[in-house]
């Protein structure tokens, strides 16, 4: 599978794609870099079929399935880990995976953000047409207050789905990462012909915060995020902070839903 992003062609076409050749090549050197071994932070998150992951903001690290229940007693926690082997994973191994680790202990406090008396929260907001909508809400339940960083917001979908590659046994896969609030919109697409698949979301604008905004003590701020999906077996979270794995992230709670031909969505056990 690949995921793609809409764009407008512009008259200097052959400028962009040469810039584009340049960035690839740029990409695939940082790529080489992060899926190498080192320290990989991020809540250990297991989704509704097993699979696990760091989470870390927008971005997650897969974890093997062979070595995954050593993580078990940390789920739901920010942690560290020293990883000696990595591979890529995911769709198109786009994500790191990582098959040999060692827990080093709690993931190291954030430098750019505050995470202190934030509290993530996703809920579920189908509707009287039950299409799949979700908000996605910062409290502050401290007494001072707190700046958030838009840009740091992580919209996450897992699906019961094996992707075409892959080197993990698992059952489900991360269909949407590396995107988030800061994107008014995300499409991507899979497949050919007739059987061409594709999914996505869009932000409410009405309700998409500013860049940087302060939420005061005791108060709430929620987006509504709107997604346009094949049939399947979904879970849906948001995450925040963490940077590129390197330091400490906030997670949501997941919500588990199944979506029909019909294009009608049902909360799942």
């Amino acid at each position: 599978m690949a995921r793609t992003k809409s764009h407008t062609p512009t008259v200097s076409a052959i400028f962009v794609l040469g810039l584009c050749f340049l960035a690839s090549l740029f990409v695939a050197s940082a790529s080489a870099y992060l899926f190498g071994p080192g320290k990989y932070c991020g809540v250990v998150v297991f989704d509704r079929w097993g699979t696990c992951y760091l989470v870390s903001g927008p971005y997650l690290n897969y974890i093997a399935s062979d070595v995954r229940s050593g993580l078990l007693p940390y789920k739901g926690s920010a942690i560290q880990v020293d990883a000696s082997e990595v591979t890529g994973g995911g769709l198109q191994l786009a994500d790191p995976m990582i098959h040999k680790y060692k827990i080093l202990g709690p993931a190291p406090a954030p430098k750019w953000v505050k995470l202190d008396d934030l509290q993530l929260r996703a809920v579920q907001a189908f509707g009287r047409y039950v299409r799949p909508q979700f908000l996605i809400e910062f409290r502050n339940i401290g007494k001072s207050p707190v700046k958030v960083d838009r840009s740091k917001i992580g919209i996450l979908l897992f699906k019961a789905e094996k992707p075409e590659v892959s080197f993990s046994n698992d059952d489900s896969v991360a269909l949407i990462s590396r995107s988030g609030v800061e994107d008014a919109s995300y499409i991507a697409s899979a497949g050919i012909g007739s059987q061409k698949m594709s999914w996505g979301y869009i932000v409410d604008m009405k309700t998409q915060p500013p860049p940087n905004f302060v939420i005061a003590p005791g108060q709430s701020v929620r987006t509504l995020i709107r997604f346009k999906l094949y049939p399947g077996q979904y879970q849906f979270m948001f995450a925040y902070g963490g940077g590129v794995s390197e330091e400490e992230s906030l997670a949501s709670n997941a919500i588990s839903f199944d979506m029909n031909v019909d294009g009608r969505a049902k909360l799942a056990n």
